[in-house]
């Protein structure tokens, strides 16, 4: 399955935390080709956000506040992974997904928010939706 969990520190002090989400040299030459940035809320507990997936984009995303419950699932394959991004884990931990995996968010919290990277632009020609959560 094509995704991949960093984690990285988190720069703090009395005012809050400071991350690096997603720097150059992550990116390959065509992820360089700047795409769109989303920022999802979620406004309370239970709220699920995306169970599609695209064939084009690949992905970056990371929980600005709260908890959310992720699932994959691998279109071809057929492979699934659950796990949890905590905001108020010790690291802070990105996942970057590639094409043809299916993503779902649920907030596990009161309220959450999710930082969402694409390498390309939404488009309804490539956005297929399929239940997860």
């Amino acid at each position: 399955m094509d995704f991949k969990l960093d984690s990285f520190e988190k720069h703090n002090d009395f005012r809050g935390n400071l991350v690096v989400f997603l720097d150059k040299k992550t990116l390959t030459k065509k992820d360089l080709n700047f795409g769109q940035i989303y920022f999802v809320t979620f406004n309370k507990k239970g709220v699920v956000r995306g169970n599609h997936y695209h064939k084009k984009w690949r992905e970056w995303f990371g929980v600005v506040e709260g908890i959310l419950e992720v699932r994959l699932k691998d279109v071809f394959t057929g492979e699934e992974k659950e796990f949890l991004l905590d905001n108020n884990s010790e690291k802070y931990t990105r996942l970057e997904i590639g094409p043809n995996i299916i993503h779902a968010f649920k907030s596990i919290s009161e309220k959450a928010s999710l930082l969402n990277y694409a390498n390309g632009e939404w488009s309804n020609d490539d956005t297929f939706a399929i239940k997860l959560i």
